[in-house]
């Protein structure tokens, strides 16, 4: 499966764009990879070394390390939530920056301290944490690895990274590890890497202004911009976005909910932000209804995986929901909800702010359609 990351990524063109695709040897935008310039005391050879790791991701820094989507989400879902959040954001203007070691690697950091990029890359973590896959085994001992302090360990298990909340720092990797090296290949590097970007430096300021989503095809392979997202606030103050309404609609089988709302459904503006959760049923399709028709088995393999917002059963048959309706509501979209009396107990405790909506008809209608089935 494909991983996604969060990062914020110079313009294509700009001069921090140029200066870092040359240095690291890679454009992470069109992909196209090309020789390093030499750097004088450090061989080709052990440059293109130092820098293996840092050109597989290309210029960059993390706001929400990679992931992978969650079951039951969609690369949509992320989309929609990135439009959403981005457009309540405000370009934040970095400063000047330095290279400078961090850890045991060089990177681009700010020469002063920034609260507002603190703040975003928190939202980020926070925001977008319902779309992510808890971390495989072999990941989550790759973060150990470099030995983790016991809040890094906190954070890691909480957010599956520990560099956020107090222990995020915000940069532009520029190398590897530099563990190892000796002195003066380490001084030669930071001093050409202090003249590549002095010229970006004093050409434009850096600005976060947008945020791209990078895209990892498989394990191992490089990191694409795959989408990339401007800020569009006007207030000084950023917010994330407002959840959607959720609403809940039930009544006696046969009362007609199904023709109700697909009457709101026509009424509507065709540029409405509201969805109509599909569902899942144990049943054959049928073509007086649209849902997705499975079998038990299915079902409930579905269900284990975590597939599901919400299940029931009715009728010895089995509902779902798809939980896709969660990135829905966190992306501020209404969702409109075909569901059952019995499940409104547990509405009450996953969705508190839902409205439930009670649909009726005449007792003799009901019988009459009931009996037609």
């Amino acid at each position: 499966m494909p991983r996604y990351a969060i990062y914020y990524t110079p313009p294509a063109d700009s001069p921090w764009s140029n200066a870092g695709n040359r240095w690291l040897g890679r454009d992470p935008i069109s992909g196209e990879e090309f020789p390093q310039r030499s750097i004088t005391g450090v061989p080709d050879s052990i440059l293109k070394k130092l820098t293996a790791e840092t050109r597989r991701y290309g210029l960059h820094a993390t706001l929400k390390a990679p992931f992978r989507l969650a079951d039951g989400f969609s690369e949509s879902h992320l989309i929609a939530m990135a439009e959403a959040f981005c457009a309540l954001q405000h370009p934040i203007a970095i400063g000047d920056v330095q290279v400078r070691l961090l850890d045991d690697f060089l990177a681009l950091r700010p020469t002063h301290g920034n609260d507002e990029i603190g703040a975003l890359a928190m939202r980020c973590v926070s925001y977008f944490d319902a779309l992510r896959a808890a971390p495989t085994d072999a990941e989550v001992a790759k973060r150990r690895r470099v030995g983790l302090s016991e809040r890094q360990e906190s954070l890691l298990q909480r957010w599956g990274y520990p560099y956020t909340e107090e222990e995020f720092r915000f940069h532009l990797s520029l190398t590897d590890s530099l563990s190892g090296v000796v002195d003066d290949a380490s001084y030669a590097l930071r001093k050409a890497a202090e003249e590549r970007f002095a010229a970006a430096q004093a050409g434009a300021p850096l600005v976060l202004d947008a945020l791209a989503i990078f895209r990892e095809e498989q394990a191992g392979a490089p990191f694409l911009v795959w989408k990339r997202f401007p800020f569009g606030a006007q207030q000084e103050r950023a917010t994330l976005p407002i959840n959607g309404r959720l609403f809940f609609f039930i009544g006696p089988s046969g009362g007609g909910k199904d023709a109700l709302l697909c009457w709101v459904k026509q009424q509507l503006p065709s540029d409405a932000d509201v969805v109509f959760a599909r569902r899942t049923i144990t049943r054959p399709a049928h073509s007086s209804e649209s849902y997705e028709a499975i079998d038990t088995v299915t079902f409930w393999e579905l269900a284990a995986g975590g597939h599901f917002a919400m299940l029931w059963q009715a009728n010895d048959l089995c509902y779902g929901i798809r939980r896709g309706i969660e990135a829905d509501l966190k992306a501020g979209r209404d969702v409109i909800v075909n569901g059952s009396r019995e499940y409104v107990p547990q509405l009450r405790q996953l969705f508190p702010s839902a409205q439930v909506i009670w649909v009726e008809a005449d007792a003799a209608l009901i019988r009459e359609r009931i009996e037609s089935r």
